[in-house]
């Protein structure tokens, strides 16, 4: 019946192919169907025939989807498709809410048993879902293609409730699916949210630093609650004011570093001059600062004090500077400065603020384009670097 099919309507003339295709929008998926099919055959007979080594579901991975036949080896290792109805009806539902052949992909290599499950009743309703709260064509695949284990876990008991809790936070819908972007994953933990999120309020965290720590610092707001409060309890300590947006900061830093990494971070700090109450200090006012790596923190302390002539005091005033990237910012706008200096076109020294912090825009203006008539090579020599 299915050959007699494909035979009647190959034989139909070219217009009237056309006037059948525009009568679904979703045609090309059906049309893509009834190769997938047909490939799906004759993959049975060749194999049959010749004995070749592709499997019935390496040729469908790779007809139907344009997977490589590396890929499609590695994924037939996980599912086997013995008819293509099913994961037919699949893809026609991923291509049917914006997915491309190249994301569907990417969502097969990870979970290859999607192929296998009843779109209308595992599927459909997730990403009806998504959609309803606010998740546009192109948002839907590129979350699903990110975390393909959004399609492992329960609606009802899982996506829903963790939504529902992220809004209890947040307030509102739109900032409940920004949240919901980052926290994907759906972490097993988010029952830990509401009591973590009691403590910030209870010590005067506004809301406004709440949601910024929910919405991109996820991961340190579901730690368990006892060791949550220990990091709250310690930035206080150091003399973070919790209505500062450096104290949800600093939670989010303690919660992603341990014990034995803070110390080593201190000890470097330590060994480029300052005194452990000095890096608290610095740590109360950027405490991204214990995030980045040795070799960062030694080459940047290095070129502020021995190329800038900072002072250890100058860079504990203003740590944010350690933020920045050393040979795309830092060094670029030195240099100008050297040669404004050299010229006499700069009669006071600035601030590092005005250097290093002030935005792009503001510093060609300034800096740069302003005294380019004088020194016609500087726009060259920041860019440079040099």
């Amino acid at each position: 019946m299915l050959t007699y099919l494909i035979a009647r309507f190959s034989s139909l003339s070219r217009e009237r192919r056309t006037h059948l295709v525009s009568l679904h929008q979703n045609a090309s998926q059906i049309l893509n169907s009834f190769s997938s099919v047909s490939k799906f055959s004759e993959s049975n007979q060749r194999k049959g025939k010749s004995g070749e080594t592709k499997t019935c579901t390496v040729s469908y991975l790779i007809d139907s989807l344009g997977m490589s036949s590396e890929v499609a080896i590695k994924v037939s290792k996980g599912v086997k498709i013995e008819g293509p109805d099913r994961s037919n009806s699949v893809l026609n539902l991923f291509r049917s809410y914006g997915f491309s052949d190249s994301q569907i992909s990417k969502v097969v290599e990870k979970y290859p048993r999607v192929l296998l499950t009843k779109p209308e009743v595992t599927l459909s309703p997730k990403l009806r879902f998504f959609r309803s709260i606010g998740f546009s064509y192109p948002e839907l695949p590129q979350l699903i293609t990110y975390n393909s284990a959004l399609l492992v876990l329960s609606l009802k008991k899982s996506i829903i409730p963790r939504y529902e809790a992220l809004k209890s936070v947040l307030g509102d819908d739109a900032k409940a699916t920004i949240a919901f972007k980052r926290w994907g994953w759906c972490h097993k933990d988010v029952n830990n949210l509401p009591s973590n999120i009691r403590v910030l309020r209870e010590h005067g965290v506004p809301q406004s630093s709440v949601s910024q720590l929910v919405t991109h610092f996820a991961r340190a707001v579901i730690i368990k609650p006892a060791k949550f409060v220990e990091h709250v309890k310690f930035a206080k300590e150091i003399g973070i004011q919790p209505t500062k947006v450096a104290f949800v900061h600093a939670i989010f830093v303690l919660a992603m570093t341990n014990k034995l990494t803070w110390e080593s971070k201190l000890d470097i700090y330590e060994r480029c001059g300052w005194s452990r109450d000095a890096t608290l200090s610095a740590f109360s006012k950027f405490p991204h600062c214990m995030l980045l790596s040795e070799d960062k923190i030694t080459s940047k302390m290095k070129f502020f004090v021995d190329e800038m002539g900072l002072s250890l005091e100058d860079i504990v005033n203003c740590p944010t500077i350690l933020g920045y990237r050393l040979k795309q910012r830092i060094i670029p706008r030195f240099s100008v400065i050297k040669i404004l200096k050299t010229n006499g076109l700069m009669k006071r020294d600035r601030s590092l603020r005005s250097i290093i912090i002030l935005s792009e825009k503001k510093f060609l203006e300034k800096f740069v384009i302003r005294f380019q008539e004088s020194v016609p090579e500087l726009l060259d020599i920041y860019k440079s670097g040099s």
